[in-house]
Order: structure tokens, then C-alpha cells, then sequence
């Protein structure tokens, strides 16, 4: 692994943007912490007058721009290297201050919820400068029934440092101290590891090296699955507390609430996937024929079919194409995509200590930025579009919201991320003359879809099942999540593969998003909703582009569901989930009959 000193300048994002240096983030903090009482001396001041309320907002999101700035600074240097322990404990020191944030303001949405209707009105007539937070107001009133006495919100505030300590123990076993071990190549060679090159081997056309890669992951997790399984359990149970201390029905309608998503919607996505089941394993069936292994075993299932078409881009001819890919949605928004590719915006490489994955990162008085590990897979390109996509979605709220909107949900998030993905697909596909690469690229499809639907779907349904379980008040362990977890890779994935009984059951024990919180349903959701959107924009001209462009322009100005609606696509009935099906089965007749 290659050091980050030994990676070229030109690949490295440039956070000099948020903060010079570390001198300039520790005066940030000085500042913001000198801030933090006066906060807390507004209390009470709500009701006296519009400009009180007006005040006491525009110092509270004060404070937060300026928190959120020097948090995401903090958190990229620290996963440039996560060896680097003064990174790390900046990280934490901004958390800690994130915290102190919290409960000096913890009071303001309790205080906001004791004015009556009619007071409030009054304040609003009294200050035009508070129409601007007529929906930021509305979407704290909605929250009335699970928002408690002051002295009870600065409780839960206080306990917010301790209930991340799942999710930071977690992060540090996986990108820290994780050690994945040795295996041979496909040439025979004694490789290290990663789960860059994870990825890349389980897709190999070696099987030996599938297995494995396959035996070997799953093994480190296994060896501290014990752990591992207290630490879920952990987790679990704080999802528990906040959800009953605030009054929802479960762990899954707390996390929903914020996004004022209704429980119909994650429940519609399970029994839309369960109904249509036949259709994954209708694909599990064409990948044991194409590739003609009886037992068709899990480390399989990663495999391109048709090794024979494929291809990939370096990272350059990547940002190249995908200029001509985005196309469709305006020369402006693709001159922008050219403009933040050249002035920094994106970390490329793999480097020794760097944190994993990809994502898309960044707050309103920031660039957006995003972290790669480009292994040189046609994936990566896919994983640029799709980060790209948010990024965007960024930059068009920022530049077309105020401060209080200017940001998304997760829910919404996911819709601009897969559009750039579909495009990317669709475009390639228009250009696959050969008949090997369009089978490659179809295949390639089948397995987006599978992935960011069908596999994140049981993802949900996992979660969903523990947490029920850690509302009876059970105790998760090594043996109750396993037996979930078989049981669903068994439903999903069909007859036609055969699971590694002592390893499949535990790939729970390796999932981040688990610890997000009820986040891996809105992939497969917004998944749905960017196909109908992208063929909408595909088939249509600059009136649906532009209507696309809004549901980005808008930020969190609307509900979420709302939001998409501005493209017209309604992701609370189950019309778009049933499209993405439909379109998983064409995606498959096309391939049969390219083989017939």
C-alpha cells in the first residue's frame, strides 16, 4: 500500500479550501466555544417578540454553519490516514463540542413547541424576516408529541456523545485496526488483503481466489464475531432508549420521522420485493447456467457473467466520459461537474491508513467533496458517478437555498446519486455495439439492481427483525443474528445457491450502514424513484429536465416525498418499486435471448 505522501497532488482533494491548517480550525473552535453560553442565555426569549425568535435563530444556525465547517474538516484529514492519532483526537474534540452544541441549544425546539398557535402567528406577523423559516418552524411542530421538557431534551443532548460509541468502536475495528490477512492471486502471488482488493478478487474468474477472498474476510470478522455481536447488540439498545424516550411507536418509526417518511412506505418496500421474490431467483438461476457450477455458492454471486466483454476506464478517461454521460441534465451542470473535478473536489486513491468506501462530503460553507479508492474497475466509474451525483445535488441546493435549506435528506440524497448512474448506464449501453459488451453491460445492470435494490431491501428487513427483537427487550447475539440473517439470504436469493453455513451468517457482523439507523431502506426506495425520474428526463426535453433539476435546486425546502414529486414521481405508492422489477425481468429476457 502506498503511503499518502507517495500520491500525486493532482488526486488528492484539497481541503485548504475549509481550513488552511490546523492553526486556523483550533481559532474556529476557540471561537465557537466562547459562542456556546450565549447560546444557552437565549433561553426563554422565544415568545417576547419576532425579533427575539428571528435572533435566536440566526444565532443558533450561526454557531452550527460554523460547526459543521470545522466537523467535516476534521473528519476528512482524520480519514486520509486514520493511523494518525492527533487527527483522530481532533475528531473527537469536535464531536465532543458537537455535543456541548446540543445542549446549550437543546431547549429552543421544546420552548418553540410552548407557544401557542396564536402567539405564534403574532411573532410571524411581527418580523417579515421569519417567513423564511415558515417550513423550518412547521417541520419542528410536527415533532410536538415526541419532544420533551427542557430538562429532559438537555438530558438526551448529553447522553448524544455516549450513544455514538457503537458506531466509533465499530469504525475503529473496521478501518483502523483491521487486518484481513494474506492469499494468493490469480497469478499465485502473496497479496495483502484490503477490501479494495477484496472486491476486486470476490469478481475474479478464479474461483480459488473468490473462496478464497470470501473465507478470509469473513474469517477476521468471525474471530471477533463474539464481540462484534455485543457491540450490535449495543447499538440496538440505544436505538431502543431514544425511540422510547421520545414517544414513537418503534425504533423503525423514530428513524423515519425526521424525514416525515411513514412507516407504509419502508413496510411497501418489503412486501413489494417479498411479492416479486421469483424474479431474484430467476436471476440466481441464469448466473448457475452461464457459468455452469453446480453448487452455486455465495462467493459466486459476485462474478460477471460475461468476462468476455468486459472494460474499464482509468480514472482520467472516467471523468472524461462521464462529462459526455451527464449530458442530459444541461450544459451548466456538466461544466460544474468539470469545474470541482479540477479544483479539487475528489481524494482518488488508495493510500496506507485511508479510510474505505467512497462518499460524498461536505457542508453549506464548503466545496462538496469526495473520497474514492479507485482500484481501476469499471465500478469505480460507476461509484464517481454516483458520488458526483450527490455532490451536485449539493452544490445546486447551496447555490439556490438559503442556509436552513440548503441541505437533504438521505432519502432524497439517493434519488440524484443513482440518476447519475442510470445515465451512466444507459449511455454506455447506446454505445455497446459488440454483443459481448452489451451482455457485460447488462449483466452489469442486473447487478446494480441487485445490489442497490434486492440486497439493501434484506438489509432492511435484517435490521427491521433485530431491532423488533431489541424492543421485546432480547439480547442480540452471535447465534440469533446469524439464524435472521441465513434465513433471509436463504428467502432472497433462492433454491439456487448454496451458503457457507458457518461464514454467511455472519456478514451482518461487517455492514457500516447497521449503524446508521434504518438508512439502507432509502437506497433501494430512491433507486426506484431515479429510474422513473431518468427516463422521464431521457424521453422528454428541457420542460422534465428542468423539473428534475428542481427536486436538487430544493433542498430540504420540502418534505421529501413531496420533493420527488416535484419531477412527478410519487414514491408512496408502490407504481415506482414496481417498475424497477419490471425493468430487472426485461433487463434478464434481454440477456436469454442474446444467448438463444
Amino acid at each position: 500500500m502506498p503511503e499518502r505522501a507517495e500520491i500525486s497532488e493532482k488526486y488528492k482533494w484539497r481541503l485548504e479550501k475549509i481550513f488552511p491548517d490546523w492553526d486556523s480550525w483550533e481559532a474556529a473552535f476557540s471561537e465557537m466555544t466562547a459562542e456556546l453560553p450565549r447560546l444557552a442565555e437565549l433561553q426563554g426569549s422565544l415568545s417576547d417578540s419576532g425579533s427575539s425568535l428571528l435572533t435566536a435563530i440566526e444565532a443558533i444556525h450561526g454557531t452550527r454553519r460554523k460547526l459543521e465547517r470545522a466537523m467535516v474538516f476534521a473528519g476528512m484529514k482524520s480519514d486520509e490516514d486514520t493511523r494518525i492519532g492527533a487527527n483522530t483526537a481532533r475528531k473527537g474534540r469536535i464531536s465532543s463540542l458537537g455535543v456541548k452544541y446540543a445542549e446549550a441549544t437543546s431547549w429552543f425546539e421544546s420552548e418553540l413547541l410552548d407557544i401557542q398557535p396564536e402567539k405564534r402567528t403574532e411573532l410571524m406577523a411581527q418580523e417579515s424576516g421569519l417567513k423564511l423559516y415558515d417550513h423550518f418552524i412547521q417541520d419542528i411542530q410536527r415533532a410536538r408529541e415526541h419532544t420533551l421538557p427542557v430538562e429532559q431534551e438537555a438530558l438526551l443532548a448529553g447522553a448524544g456523545l455516549m450513544s455514538r460509541g457503537p458506531s466509533q468502536i465499530f469504525n475503529a475495528f473496521d478501518n483502523a485496526d483491521l487486518s484481513l490477512g494474506n492469499i494468493q492471486d490469480e497469478t499465485g502471488a502473496t497479496v495483502e488483503l484490503t477490501k479494495a482488493r477484496y472486491y476486486k478478487f470476490i469478481k475474479s474468474t478464479d474461483r480459488r481466489v473468490r473462496r478464497d477472498s470470501f473465507q478470509s474476510f469473513l474469517d477476521t470478522y468471525g474471530a471477533m464475531s463474539n464481540t462484534l455481536a455485543a457491540n450490535m447488540d449495543a447499538n440496538v439498545k440505544n436505538h431502543v432508549f431514544f425511540a422510547n424516550a421520545r414517544r414513537h411507536a418503534g425504533t423503525m418509526e423514530a428513524a423515519l420521522h425526521p424525514d416525515a417518511v411513514q412507516p407504509e412506505v419502508f413496510n411497501s418496500l418489503i412486501d413489494s420485493i417479498s411479492g416479486n421474490i421469483d424474479v431474484i431467483h430467476r436471476y440466481t438461476a441464469l448466473k448457475k447456467r452461464v457459468l455452469g457450477l453446480d453448487p452455486l455458492r455465495e462467493y459466486d454471486l459476485g462474478v460477471p457473467l460475461f468476462k468476455k466483454g468486459e472494460f474499464k476506464f482509468d480514472y482520467d478517461e472516467a471523468c472524461e466520459m462521464l462529462l459526455v454521460a451527464f449530458a442530459p441534465l444541461g450544459p451548466d451542470y456538466v461544466a460544474t461537474v468539470k469545474q470541482g473535478i479540477a479544483d479539487g473536489w475528489i481524494d482518488v486513491h488508495e493510500n496506507a491508513g485511508k479510510r474505505s468506501g467512497g462518499y460524498s462530503n461536505g457542508v453549506y460553507d464548503t466545496p462538496p467533496y469526495i473520497l474514492l479508492n479507485w482500484a481501476g474497475q469499471l465500478g469505480d466509474t460507476f461509484t464517481l458517478a454516483h458520488e458526483l451525483g450527490h455532490s451536485m445535488h449539493s452544490w445546486l441546493a447551496v447555490h439556490n437555498q438559503p442556509y436552513v435549506y440548503g441541505d437533504y435528506p438521505i432519502f432524497t440524497a439517493e434519488v440524484a446519486s443513482t440518476f447519475n448512474e442510470l445515465l451512466l448506464m444507459d449511455h454506455l449501453l447506446a454505445r455497446a455495439e459488440d454483443p459481448a459488451r452489451k451482455l457485460f453491460l447488462l449483466d452489469y445492470h442486473l447487478s446494480q439492481i441487485n445490489n442497490t435494490v434486492f440486497r439493501q431491501t434484506m438489509f432492511a428487513e435484517f435490521e427491521l427483525r433485530v431491532h423488533r427483537l431489541g424492543e421485546q427487550g432480547q439480547t442480540l447475539t452471535v447465534e440469533t443474528m446469524g439464524t435472521i440473517y441465513r434465513e433471509l439470504l436463504v428467502k432472497y436469493w433462492g433454491p439456487q445457491v448454496e451458503f457457507d453455513t458457518k461464514r454467511s451468517p455472519l456478514t451482518w457482523s461487517r455492514i457500516p450502514h447497521f449503524f446508521y439507523n434504518f438508512y439502507v431502506y432509502q437506497y433501494a426506495t430512491a433507486y426506484s424513484g431515479a429510474v422513473a425520474l431518468s427516463r422521464k428526463v431521457l424521453g422528454g426535453g428541457e420542460k422534465e429536465r428542468e423539473h428534475y433539476l428542481d427536486i436538487l435546486r430544493s433542498g430540504c425546502s420540502k418534505f421529501p416525498v413531496d420533493t420527488v414529486l416535484l419531477g412527478g414521481v410519487d414514491l408512496a405508492t408502490t407504481e415506482p418499486m414496481n417498475d424497477v422489477i419490471a425493468l430487472f425481468g426485461s433487463l434478464i429476457d434481454q440477456v436469454e435471448s442474446l444467448l438463444d
